[in-house]
C-alpha cells in the first residue's frame, strides 16, 4: 500500500465554513472562565482544533473577537432589543421603557450572553463601566426628546436620566446574571429590574402628559 503523501499546509478538518462561529464560541467560553486578558490566541485556536494562523483568516486578532462579542452581548444589546429612538420618542415613556428594558433583561438571561457577563466580572469594572456609559449615551437623545415633550422634568440633564435608568440594570446583571446563575437568580433579576423601572418612572415621569 502506498503511503499518503504529506500534505503540508493542509487545513485541519475543523477549518470549515463555520470556523468563525466556533472561534467566537470558544473565545467566549475561555473569556468567561479566565478573563479576556488571560486568554491567548493559541488557547482559542486549540479549543477549536485549528492552527493559530487560522484565526487571522477570520479576525485581525483577539481584540477583534472581543469586539464582535461586545456587539452581540454588550452595548449592541440596544439594537438586538429593537431599540428604535424615533418610534419610542412618540410612544408613552412608561410603556416604551418597560418594554425595552424587559427585552434587554431577557437578552441578558440567555446562556451565551451570561458567559459574556462573567467575562466582564473577571476583567474588572472598567469594561462594565464603559458598556453602561455607551448605552447611556445612546439613550440620552431619547430622554431629551421626552423632556421636550414635557414627559420628564428638565431639572435633570437628559444624560443623567439615561444613566440613572440603565446603571442599576447593569448592577443587577453583574450580580445575578453570570454564567453560573440559577433559575432563581434569573427570576430575581427580572423582578428587581421591573421594580427598578417602576421606581424610576414613579420618581421622574410627569403624570397627566399625553404622548
Amino acid at each position: 500500500m502506498t503511503a499518503e503523501p504529506n500534505r503540508r499546509g493542509r487545513p485541519r478538518k475543523a477549518e470549515g465554513p463555520d470556523t468563525r462561529e466556533k472561534l467566537l464560541a470558544a473565545a467566549l467560553d475561555l473569556f468567561a472562565a479566565q478573563g479576556f486578558v488571560a486568554t491567548s490566541v493559541r488557547q482559542i485556536a486549540e479549543a477549536v482544533g485549528v492552527r493559530d494562523s487560522a484565526i487571522y483568516g477570520h479576525f485581525e486578532g483577539k481584540q477583534a473577537i472581543l469586539d464582535v462579542l461586545m456587539e452581540r452581548a454588550g452595548p449592541g444589546v440596544l439594537k438586538l432589543s429593537g431599540f428604535d429612538p424615533a418610534s419610542m420618542a412618540a410612544a408613552p415613556p412608561d410603556k416604551a421603557l418597560s418594554g425595552l428594558f424587559g427585552r434587554i433583561v431577557a437578552h441578558w438571561a440567555e446562556p451565551e450572553v451570561r458567559k459574556f457577563t462573567s467575562m466582564m466580572l473577571r476583567d474588572g469594572a472598567d469594561g462594565a463601566g464603559r458598556a453602561v456609559d455607551t448605552v447611556a449615551k445612546r439613550l440620552t437623545p431619547l430622554f431629551r426628546a421626552w423632556q421636550a415633550g414635557g414627559h420628564f422634568d428638565d431639572r435633570f440633564d437628559a444624560d443623567w436620566l439615561a444613566w440613572e435608568a440603565i446603571a442599576p440594570l447593569a448592577t443587577i446583571r453583574l450580580t445575578l446574571m453570570g454564567s453560573t446563575a440559577t433559575p432563581d437568580d434569573l427570576n430575581r433579576a427580572r423582578q428587581m429590574a421591573e421594580r427598578h423601572v417602576a421606581h424610576f418612572l414613579a420618581v421622574h415621569l410627569k403624570s397627566g402628559v399625553s404622548p
